[in-house]
């Protein structure tokens, strides 16, 4: 190999290709030469060709630099449930049509289409009906919906394998599994879509969803190959049930696995909340990699802003209900607090709610903002109040910790004998210890990782203008 003051180019196809050399030799012409190493033995060399092939059918070009760092792992556990899910769908393709009458002389192919149609149409009302009812709360929880896509879709599975023991009620049962069907296709499709957005770091989801696709196409090639033997293998219901069965709970494993591997470094609500619990109660910022091993992915359950603060933090919803409770002075006093910031909060005491209302267009990190504002504010109502919080923040006091600032913070003040919010001369004090609070916080969240340029947080669709009477007047 030459010395390195006569290579004129390096060059690589990918990060992972072979490497060349150009160079010039005694006749004055550029020739290409091999990065060092043995030469390639024939075997060698053809497995190589034969690796590079499939990845190039099956991975992203220029991976792994060209996707996020839980790719791999992520789309193994997804390889894994997507075979079992095909192989249980082969089955219950075969309970179906044992339910519906294919090989029963008695049935006629009029009722076994009707009743096809009639669970397609089922499963098509059902999707736009989700789909109005949940689709604003999927990317939020994109990994609790993308758990509980699958768990819908074994139940659904579970009641058509059933089918022939209840041929009598084929329609109703296939019109009740084909609407969980339904939507298991929008959460899982939905969620998939914004797994493929976290994991397309160089704006190739395109790509990405291509591959994914093939990937998913090969695995269902391969599974289905597989039902056929395995048809042979289980016969008799008792043991097909059993095998089936099992086999759902190994799909509903490698699912959670799935979706736990899963490193989003955007805050969704409880993301944010885990972050905020540790900052407040040891002064520590958790990067993505412990917040997302934290963070609950069974809908229904997860981290509680009402029993960090006190209260629920509700963003972008109508005000109407606590602008009924404040005369026009109390509202103007309580806009006067928030007037550099694009946003202002809101606090029933009574209904325990701090509403966060922004200007339109609003960024992510005045959504943050405004979240951690909203923290410490609900806190400091409760300690003026005496509303007991949960223990874990009286365990902290000996710290030195945001928690321990706020409460000595808060110390300095009178404590109220009666329920009702801080006063508005306390506020303008307050916002100036936020706001000293949140850049180093914010600073925090730059250093450890995470991005502040989109996030996740469910915020209602309700924006503001409160500067309307100074435009007026100006």
């Amino acid at each position: 190999m030459m010395v390195d003051d006569e290579i004129m180019i390096v060059e690589q196809c990918g990060p992972r290709g072979d490497v060349f050399l150009y160079s010039k030799n005694d006749n004055n012409e550029i020739i290409q030469l091999k990065s060092e190493g043995p030469p390639p033995t024939t075997i060698s060399l053809s497995l190589q060709c034969l690796k590079n092939f499939f990845c190039e059918i099956l991975l992203p070009y220029g991976y792994p630099e060209s996707v996020s760092e839980d790719y791999l792992e992520y789309q193994l556990w997804d390889t894994a449930q997507a075979f079992c899910s095909t192989i249980v769908g082969a089955f219950t393709t075969r309970a179906i049509l044992k339910g519906v009458g294919v090989g029963n002389a008695q049935a006629t192919a009029l009722s076994a289409a009707v009743t096809w149609i009639l669970k397609d149409g089922t499963g098509m009302v059902g999707r736009i009906i989700f789909a109005w009812w949940k689709g604003k709360g999927l990317d939020s929880d994109c990994k609790k919906w993308r758990l509980f896509a699958d768990v819908l879709n074994d139940l659904a599975m579970t009641i058509e394998l059933f089918l022939p023991f209840f041929s009598d009620l084929s329609m109703p049962v296939l019109c009740v599994s084909s609407t969980m069907k339904s939507i298991v296709g929008i959460a899982g499709g939905a969620t998939r879509a914004s797994i493929m957005h976290h994991q397309a770091i160089k704006d190739n989801m395109a790509e990405i969803s291509a591959k994914d696709g093939t990937q998913e196409t090969l695995v269902n090639l391969v599974a289905s190959i597989t039902s056929i033997y395995l048809f042979n293998i289980f016969t008799g219901p008792i043991s097909e049930m059993i095998f089936v069965l099992s086999l759902m709970g190994l799909h509903l494993l490698t699912n959670y696995w799935a979706v736990k591997s899963l490193i989003f470094t955007t805050f969704n609500d409880q993301r944010l909340l885990i972050v905020l619990r540790s900052y407040f109660n040891i002064g520590a910022i958790l990067n993505p990699l412990r917040a997302n091993k934290r963070e609950v992915v069974i809908l229904g359950i997860g981290a509680s802003v009402h029993k960090f603060c006190g209260f629920n933090i509700l963003m972008g919803q109508p005000l109407k209900n606590v602008l009924c409770t404040l005369s026009p002075a109390d509202f103007q006093q309580n806009l006067s607090v928030y007037k550099d910031k694009n946003y202002f909060l809101l606090v029933d005491i009574n209904e325990r709610n701090i509403y966060i209302t922004f200007e339109k267009d609003e960024t992510t990190e005045e959504v943050i903002a405004a979240f951690f504002h909203a923290v410490c504010l609900g806190i400091a109502t409760c300690l003026y109040n005496n509303i007991p919080l949960d223990n874990f923040l009286k365990r902290q006091l000996h710290h030195p910790t945001p928690m321990t600032r706020l409460y000595t913070f808060m110390n300095s003040y009178e404590k109220s004998s009666t329920m009702r919010n801080m006063p508005y001369n306390n506020l303008f004090d307050f916002e100036e210890f936020v706001k000293q609070e949140y850049s180093m916080f914010h600073f925090a969240l730059q250093v450890n990782g995470w991005n502040m340029n989109s996030h996740s947080l469910n915020i209602g669709d309700w924006r503001s203008d409160w500067k309307i009477c100074n435009k007026k007047k100006e």
